[in-house]
């Protein structure tokens, strides 16, 4: 798989994503799943977990939401 298609694979530059209520708590679903796991002795699915979270709020904070609108 190139690196394209893995881009748009965790692309999460999309409308439904405008309002930031919607970024905190895909961000926090994240979290407190990674923390539930942990709590469970499931460390890789932990980290999985804790990774995504990361990566979205990386991409959240790269993304120009004015160009959406509704965005902040």
């Amino acid at each position: 798989m190139s690196g394209d298609h893995m881009r748009k694979l965790i692309d999460l530059d999309h409308a439904f994503f405008a309002r930031p209520s919607r970024r905190y708590i895909t961000v926090a679903v994240c979290a407190l799943w990674g923390l539930f796991e942990l709590s469970m002795g499931a460390t890789l699915w932990a980290a999985l977990f804790f990774g995504i979270g990361a990566i979205a709020v990386w991409q959240f904070r790269q993304i120009d939401w004015s160009k959406y609108d509704g965005g902040s």
